[in-house]
């Protein structure tokens, strides 16, 4: 494998890794505004059992107070019987009564109603409160990792730049062209050529094509993709075998008389 092609394998692990990082970079802000999202959610849900008890206890209260009326409408038409003189009278009394009466007993089921309803939005506040204890909790927690993990990121991310910037300059120009507008389009400009396929698309390649990877250093790209390829022996099951290098008859006696020395 020629050094060229070597540096744009690790060009490419390089980039890989820089679009890694900065995605999760990126990424980090959006989980801490999702525990936000729940931590408003819940104060929202605690707010609104607060402000439901309240309007019930307010509810309540004047109940209390307009039963209180009609028990002293009820004592003053009770005492006004006292006094009356027919029976027409007395009965009109006793129909007031009867009526404050029966409001009494409406509102003295609004109240229980009140009350039970208090139960449940109780139940609710304190599951609002439970929630926004634990996602205050959370919130902090998300916010810390987040600075942490971001600042880590950031100085891996400031290495493998630095780290592409120079594998960059040891590629050549024409060919640094072609991985940068293939890896714009593809997100990846390089693939391993294994069992006569490009790895990535998966298309064949021709035997020739094939055959060249196998046996030479030139730069050959996919036909359909157009992803620089490369071959590496060791995932081959029947690798290409080095040819043996011939030696002369005179570098043997050259050897010979190394050794002899």
């Amino acid at each position: 494998m020629n050094s060229d092609l070597a540096n744009l394998i690790e060009l490419q692990k390089a980039d890989a890794e820089i679009s890694r990082l900065q995605a999760e970079i990126a990424a980090l802000p959006k989980r801490v505004a999702t525990i936000e999202a729940q931590l408003a959610g819940s104060k929202d849900r605690a707010e609104k059992a607060k402000a439901a008890l309240k309007a019930d206890e307010a509810a309540r209260r004047k109940h209390e107070m307009d039963i209180e009326t009609f028990r002293q409408k009820i004592s003053k038409y009770r005492d006004q019987m006292l006094s009356v003189k027919t029976n027409q009278e007395y009965q009109a009394l006793g129909n007031e009564i009867a009526h404050a009466e029966r409001d009494i007993a409406k509102l003295e089921d609004k109240i229980l109603e009140t009350m039970l309803d208090a139960d449940s939005k109780n139940g609710e506040l304190k599951r609002a409160e439970s929630d926004l204890k634990v996602h205050s909790a959370e919130i902090e927690k998300e916010k810390a990792i987040a600075q942490q993990r971001t600042a880590e990121d950031e100085k891996q991310l400031a290495d493998w730049k630095q780290r592409r910037d120079s594998l960059r300059k040891s590629v050549e120009d024409d060919v640094l062209r072609h991985y940068d507008r293939v890896l714009k389009f593809r997100g990846s400009a390089l693939a391993e050529a294994l069992d006569h396929r490009c790895s990535v698309c998966q298309v064949l390649l021709r035997p020739q094509v094939y055959n060249d990877l196998r046996s030479s250093e030139k730069f050959i790209t996919c036909d359909s993709c157009q992803r620089i390829l490369y071959y590496d022996p060791a995932h081959d099951s029947n690798p290409v075998v080095p040819k043996p290098t011939e030696v002369t008859e005179g570098e043997t006696e050259q050897a010979g008389n190394v050794a002899a020395q």
